[in-house]
């Protein structure tokens, strides 16, 4: 058999199985997102029960179809500053909840039978999940798989010593900056001042003094 035939026999079989290959797309979360996961007091001592509140953004082209149940529409993972304790019975059906393209909805732990509680000072990091799944586009009446997607945002926030009066703890601005924060909005001690870097755009917290200099030779921009 010569390299033509080959060719042939090769450029045939294709042809025939052309029709039962499927694309492989990767899971696409870029066009949902979370924001300003939060929580509830925002002051928290060590001890306190508290809630977290997030807004879920649907600016994909599809609409999802939002999981919710007695824990509500999102999950919570702390790490060793905090635990997830049972608050009550679920004796109810929790509500459906569809986001069509453009919509979007501010969830809170308060709604669930689930609460937070301090357990350690510092600062501590949370992750909120949402699951949902995506409708079928192509059906008339809007149905929806059992394919589920995540996605995740982590947020950091402090807890206080319950036996101080008042806390000097600030999570350090680039800490705060990663964990979500836009850098206008990042937080400094009361005596320090927010100035974003021109070279990267991160934040930073300095001196009065200092931060007018940096600002006049065009290193920093003022907050």
């Amino acid at each position: 058999m010569n390299k033509n035939q080959i060719l042939a026999f090769t450029l045939l079989g294709l042809f025939f199985i052309a029709p039962y290959l499927k694309s492989i797309q990767a899971d696409n979360t870029n066009n949902v997102e979370i924001l300003n996961p939060q929580v509830q007091p925002a002051t928290i001592k060590v001890g306190d029960t508290f809630a977290i509140n997030a807004t879920l953004v649907n600016n994909s082209t599809n609409t999802i179809n939002v999981h919710n149940g007695c824990g509500g529409p999102f999950s919570v993972i702390f790490d060793n500053h905090a635990t997830v304790d049972v608050k009550k019975v679920c004796n109810w059906m929790a509500v459906q909840i569809i986001l069509k393209p453009g919509e979007n909805i501010t969830a809170t732990s308060l709604a669930s039978n689930l609460a937070y509680r301090a357990t350690a000072h510092g600062a501590a990091n949370a992750t909120v999940t949402f699951s949902y799944i995506i409708g079928n586009q192509t059906d008339p009446n809007l149905s929806f798989d059992n394919n589920a997607t995540s996605i995740s945002k982590s947020f950091l926030f402090t807890i206080s010593n319950e036996t101080a009066q008042t806390s000097s703890m600030t999570i350090s601005p680039l800490k705060q900056f990663k964990s979500g924060f836009a850098a206008k909005d990042v937080k400094c001690e009361h005596d320090l001042q927010l100035v974003i870097k021109a070279e990267d755009g991160s934040p930073a917290c300095i001196k009065p003094n200092d931060a007018t200099m940096l600002v006049q030779r065009g290193w920093a921009t003022p907050f």
